[in-house]
């Protein structure tokens, strides 16, 4: 049972982290980018406001990776599920509201990366924690 709950308080607060942080990656693109700002509301975007889009999409998605493993406590078996997450909510927003906002390619390359990019990060976290990782999940089960 304790497994199941660091998993999913993991990955809640996973989904927590990666809304923080593609908030603050969009406060910065629209504070520090003026034609960002004002490409914006009619999601004008240039090739290179796609790409950093991406960018931060992928930021977002490996920070919440982190914070899953880290929490979950499994190495980075949890982010799997966090990737899953991530695509199914992703989808029919991508494929039902702003399909023709972007280009097929831009949905194509986000939707594709979210499994991977949430799992290796996770894995990577976990490995290279170590023993940190069974440190933060014995102090939770206490």
């Amino acid at each position: 049972m304790k497994i199941t709950l660091r998993l999913c308080v993991g990955l809640v607060a996973g989904c927590i982290t990666a809304v923080a942080l593609a908030l603050a990656a969009t406060f910065v693109a629209r504070t520090l980018w003026p034609d960002y700002a004002a490409a914006e509301p009619e999601k004008a975007y240039s090739v290179a406001m796609l790409l950093s889009r991406l960018a931060a999409g992928a930021f977002c998605t490996a920070g919440a990776a982190c914070v899953t493993t880290i929490i979950a406590g499994d190495n980075g078996k949890a982010t799997s599920w966090l990737g899953g997450v991530f695509l199914a909510v992703s989808l029919p927003i991508h494929l039902c509201r702003v399909w023709a906002d972007y280009p097929v390619w831009y949905h194509l390359l986000y939707l594709s990366y979210l499994v991977p990019v949430a799992g290796l990060t996770g894995r990577v976290a976990g490995k290279r924690s170590g023993g940190d990782v069974r440190h933060v999940t014995s102090s939770l089960e206490n």
